[in-house]
């Protein structure tokens, strides 16, 4: 009896067992399924456009859409992700093209600013990030193509540096890479205090900014008003008293074309031409009606400086540019900076690279381009 009786109790000990173990191999395998990858695997994300957006965990390649996207990702130093390009990075001499020559060599995915569709679908690209993109039309990329697309506002360094700060953090979530987004930011405003501290603020002082890039390139009647490195350095841009202008909502960027009357009659302190635009305003900078009749001229303070816009605005050429024209501006509390090391400073930190050579070799910026003299 007692011997029956043991072996009945091993027996219901073994079943015991072995109820427990398929018990918990199926919480294992539970654990692996469907549920749980969703949660691994994909996250949902609200993007600039107020879309829910399936972002995956992982993300091998992507695909970076119109103006300035591709920028953002590179100084976020994840341009090895981008596994595709839009035709015209092909040919931009741009500082994040220059640190990442690489990028030139990938397959691209529409001609020109453009994208195809069918290519869209077709690459095996896990996330197309997107500026300038309405929430409709998101939708219906995503649809067509069966990527997620993840809409992010450029900004600017005016009026919407809030948006720019706001897209780096989306950035550096998708990216796990938040430390990242934040030394942008802190660096952008540490930078941008600097340049308060040590301005005037009593614009006092007059400037103009010709030879903006506007869908091409144009002469020393291309102006921005609100151009960034003048509101940085409480210096009085004389041409952001205009009234309509003309705008990109495409490039999130104002010029105006003004008339060389109007120039002569604000006869600014000082005149910056952008180098993207020196193959016209060379020939118009030599002409008499210029040289002989504004003060700047006479006084040698005409200076070239980097292109503030090409596929949008370059937020580091800005930067280079601020330093430039305060220390020629505020000669004595700027003496202490070097320009050319500022520069490099600025493009290794958003680039991971130094592209000044490359940069000052293409345009030649922070050049005295008139004597002075009376005369002269």
């Amino acid at each position: 009896m007692n011997n029956g009786r043991s072996i009945d109790e091993f027996k219901n000990t073994v079943r015991i067992l072995l109820l427990l173990t398929i018990t918990m191999l199926a919480m294992i395998v539970l654990s692996c399924g469907n549920s749980g990858s969703y949660k691994k695997y994909v996250r949902i994300m609200k993007d600039s456009a107020g879309r829910e957006v399936r972002v995956p965990d992982t993300i091998k390649s992507l695909i970076a859409l119109r103006s300035g996207a591709l920028r953002l990702i590179c100084y976020m130093g994840m341009a090895e992700k981008v596994g595709y390009i839009e035709g015209n990075e092909k040919r931009r001499d741009v500082p994040y093209l220059m640190a990442y020559p690489g990028l030139r060599e990938k397959d691209v995915i529409g001609a020109g600013n453009n994208y195809d569709t069918e290519l869209l679908a077709a690459s095996d690209a896990g996330l197309v990030v997107a500026t300038f993109m309405s929430a409709a039309e998101a939708d219906e990329l995503q649809r067509s193509t069966s990527k997620p697309v993840f809409v992010l506002e450029y900004g600017d360094m005016k009026d919407n540096m809030d948006e720019l700060f706001k897209s780096l953090n989306l950035l550096g979530e998708i990216f796990y890479r938040t430390g990242r987004a934040d030394s942008l930011i802190q660096y952008i405003k540490k930078t941008l205090n600097d340049f308060n501290a040590r301005s005037d603020r009593n614009d006092s002082i007059t400037a103009y900014t010709g030879g903006v890039a506007y869908r091409g390139s144009h002469g020393i009647s291309s102006t921005e008003p609100g151009y960034p490195p003048y509101r940085f350095l409480s210096v009085n841009n004389v041409a952001e008293s205009l009234g309509e202008v003309v705008s990109s909502p495409m490039n999130n960027q104002e010029n105006a074309f003004i008339d060389i009357e109007q120039l002569l009659i604000w006869d600014p302190d000082y005149i910056f031409l952008d180098a993207a635009g020196e193959i016209i305003w060379q020939e118009e900078i030599d002409k008499p009606v210029l040289s002989e009749t504004l003060s700047s001229f006479r006084s040698g303070n005409v200076y070239s400086i980097l292109p503030y816009n090409w596929y949008t605005t370059n937020y580091e050429n800005i930067l280079c540019n601020t330093w430039f024209i305060g220390k020629i501006v505020y000669p004595g509390a700027f003496n202490d900076i070097d320009i050319e090391s500022e520069c490099r400073d600025i493009y290794s930190f958003f680039l991971g690279t130094d592209v000044y050579d490359e940069m000052y070799e293409l345009y030649r910026p922070f050049r005295q381009l008139t004597k002075g003299g009376e005369g002269e």
